[in-house]
């Protein structure tokens, strides 16, 4: 069973994916990139291409093969009015010939009437992505005087905007295209990919798997970080933003929605919170019932949904302009709104209840939130029912609370997504620390003991990373090690009476990530394939009885901390094909984790290599015979039996290696020596060197690879896969997003204080 979720549950049923302008698409539609030279639009398409197995369709390669010429050429020697002629022909034979599967990048230069009814047509079943950029950026690649720039932009602009249906602004470089060096500009690269396929999977509804947390919507006590434009103008920090909330509500104001150049501020506000979170995005918009309404709905069609937010709040006020935006909303949720000027479960009488209900089965909303006004302490208790009874009668979510600056037990009791800030203020909104401080009060967050069991524990620094994890959260946990000689001292803690609902879960280190496979009541289908399990969640079930009984799911994070650090450090020069290799060093449980990361990651030929050759035969037969059970005939883990022995020439040298060799020997602080064949390293694009284990000095294979580093050669080590297993290991015990920044900084500041190589 895998713990991630989707960002929100299913809507009701939706229009059919070809309906002109729903904004609902066939799984296989081209998707079309438009916007000014210099946007970054073939770097989006390639990435996008590569993520997608899609066919990558330039037009200006298109161009070039037909006139062999490029289309600046082509202007300067024919003439403007003759390249928009033959440019339209390109382009409708391109969009004629390449419907499905593919993505293109570079029409609409020209901007002519023709081209927007020809790519306005295609709009109608297609998403077209128009990609910004800044002024300043973009300005520099057109080396032409100011006054000119901004008619040609101001026009270019007003033509994108006009035959597209969505906007990603790309930030590739932070400010001038050379204030990065060239040595960085590839792994730059990897954060805006990240941040790009995801926004395409929200464009097609497809699952993208970021969280291991609980469901937003969930009524499990979550949490929306409220904040506003002006607080994002003010330069906000990556830790503000990654803070442990499970969404965000960026709130506008009726000013702010209605201001002039509004779709490009937001496109830019939107990739700026994409990149320093991975939780969704609530586009929330508030309208003044007494002013125009005319704004508002041009504001949800025409800007919020071109950014494709994960969900937005639209007011229950006119039904027909509630059909209109559902019309076009493609797969963003949308959250109804509903506010009374009494305290909830006061005044809503059965009749106003059932005339909610219409409301909100047609269209269909996906989750409702309603607000009164606070009046006496006992509102909130009032509150509390009343949410229960529409959940009830609506079977959605429902978010309920009473706002008022002198009442904040309604928005502690609520449930489901309720609106927290990073530091208290001067309204009823908590902090997020402090809402978990009242729910343990209360004793509504009971607290958790977590712990990590294996031999020579006493350097490990995820205790520090997630306890600091938890005090930044306000959670009330805490996370020991106990270090353990037997496989039975395990079984006993497991088993133990006296820990009762105290122990939350357990890590288990070497050697023992085999053996409590058969103590568990559950196991991931990761854990399963990898026949190793690294983190157990303990929980509890109520047997038909009304026995109160201990449940045992396991999980394997190790191979996604090794798949995350390969991937995002994979420069695209080194993306993975059919032809791609890997090298794995080490035949133990985290070579098993590092296969099976590679396998995920697409690679079908991998290579082991251990001083042990029966350990590596083992390992290979296991995936082999595995890989064959699941019907892949073209997988294959072969081994290289000596260091010495040259790479096998049938195949490409290698541009991943993982090293699964510990840091240094059990019960010391000396290093492990061991080096692999510098033949093997000769990769003409480099590659990605990824070192699982940590340690007091710089390993041998450290100080080789660190010598290829100006080869291509990107090094990851252990601490950064320590992070990224913990990361998804906090989300499984606490069912809470995580605070990424916090366990870097805690690993980071641990490390220094053991001594520990680590790597800046």
């Amino acid at each position: 069973m895998s713990a991630a979720q989707p960002p929100f549950p299913s809507s009701t049923p939706s229009p059919h994916p070809e309906d002109p302008g729903s904004r609902r698409y066939c799984a296989d539609a081209t998707i079309l990139l438009v916007g000014f030279f210099g946007a970054g639009k073939k770097t989006l398409g390639l990435i996008a291409s590569v993520a997608l197995r899609r066919r990558f369709i330039d037009f200006d390669s298109i161009f070039r093969d037909q006139f062999q010429c490029s289309p600046q050429e082509f202007i300067a020697e024919h003439g403007f009015k003759r390249y928009r002629e033959v440019e339209i022909e390109v382009s409708q034979d391109i969009l004629t010939k390449y419907q499905t599967g593919c993505v293109i990048a570079g029409l609409g230069f020209a901007g002519s009437p023709a081209q927007r009814q020809s790519l306005g047509n295609f709009a109608k079943h297609h998403p077209i992505v128009y990609v910004r950029r800044s002024k300043a950026d973009l300005q520099y690649f057109i080396d032409i005087n100011p006054d000119t720039f901004d008619h040609i932009f101001e026009f270019e602009n007003a033509f994108f905007e006009s035959c597209s249906n969505f906007d990603f602004f790309n930030i590739t470089q932070e400010s001038s295209p050379l204030a990065e060096s060239q040595i960085h500009a590839p792994l730059k690269l990897k954060e805006v990919e990240r941040i790009f396929v995801a926004f395409l999977h929200r464009i097609f509804g497809t699952p993208h798997k970021q969280l291991f947390s609980a469901h937003p919507f969930s009524a499990t006590h979550t949490y929306a970080l409220n904040m506003s434009l002006k607080q994002l103008e003010t330069d906000l920090g990556s830790e503000y933003l990654d803070a442990g909330a499970d969404a965000i509500y960026l709130t506008l104001s009726h000013e702010e929605y209605s201001r002039d150049k509004i779709l490009a501020l937001l496109s830019g506000y939107m990739t700026i919170l994409r990149k320093h979170t991975r939780i969704p995005i609530i586009l929330d918009a508030q309208t003044d019932p007494e002013k125009d309404s005319t704004n508002y709905l041009t504001f949800l069609e025409t800007v919020a949904l071109r950014v494709a937010p994960d969900a937005f709040t639209c007011v229950l006020r006119n039904k027909e302009i509630v059909r209109r935006i559902y019309a076009t909303k493609g797969h963003s949720k949308m959250i109804a709104l509903y506010h009374q000027k009494t305290p909830l479960g006061v005044a809503m009488s059965p009749s106003n209840i059932s005339d909610l209900r219409m409301w909100l089965e047609d269209p269909g909303f996906d989750a409702l939130r309603v607000t009164g006004q606070h009046a006496v302490s006992e509102d909130a208790l009032a509150c509390v029912a009343f949410r229960q009874m529409l959940t009830h009668a609506l079977n959605i979510p429902v978010i309920a609370y009473n706002t008022d600056p002198d009442e904040r037990a309604s928005i502690l009791l609520n449930p489901t997504l309720s609106p927290v800030r990073v530091s208290p203020g001067h309204n009823p909104i908590l902090s997020l620390r402090n809402m978990q401080h009242a729910l343990s009060s209360l004793c509504l967050r009971p607290s958790k003991l977590f712990k990590i069991v294996g031999q020579d524990l006493r350097h490990s620094l995820s205790p520090a990373m997630h306890n600091a994890a938890y005090a930044s959260c306000g959670l009330p946990h805490r996370y020991d090690y106990n270090e353990v000689q037997s496989f039975r001292e395990i079984e006993d803690l497991l088993r133990a009476p006296s820990f009762g609902d105290l122990l939350g879960g357990l890590i288990i280190s070497l050697p023992f990530k085999n053996d409590v496979l058969p103590l568990l009541d559950e196991i991931s289908p990761d854990a399963t394939d990898i026949n190793a399990v690294n983190t157990v969640v303990l929980e509890h079930k109520i047997q038909p009885n009304g026995v109160r009984t201990p449940f045992y799911r396991g999980y394997n994070t190790d191979y996604i901390g090794i798949k995350d650090c390969v991937h995002n450090h994979l420069s695209p020069a080194n993306a993975i094909r059919g032809g791609s290799t890997a090298l794995i060093i080490g035949a133990g449980g985290m070579a098993h984790a590092a296969v099976y990361a590679c396998y995920q990651l697409g690679v079908r030929q991998i290579f082991v290599y251990n001083r042990t050759l029966s350990n590596a035969q083992k390992l290979a037969h296991y995936y082999n015979e595995w890989a064959r059970c699941k019907g892949d005939n073209i997988f294959n883990l072969d081994v290289l039996q000596s260091k010495d022995d040259p790479w096998p020439s049938d195949f490409r040298l290698p541009t991943i290696v993982i090293s699964c060799i510990p840091g240094r020997y059990v019960g010391t602080q000396l290093p492990v020596i061991f080096q692999v064949a510098d033949t093997w390293l000769e990769s003409r694009t480099g590659g990605v060197f990824v070192e699982v284990g940590y340690g007091p000095s710089k390993t041998s294979l450290m100080e080789q690879m660190t010598t290829w580093s100006m080869k291509g050669w990107v090094i990851v080590d252990g601490l950064k896969v320590l992070v990224k297993q913990g990361i998804t290991q906090y989300e499984l015990f606490t069912q809470r997003p995580a605070p990424v920044h916090v366990m870097q900084r805690a690993v980071r500041e641990e490390a220094i204080k053991q001594g520990y190589f680590y790597m800046s």
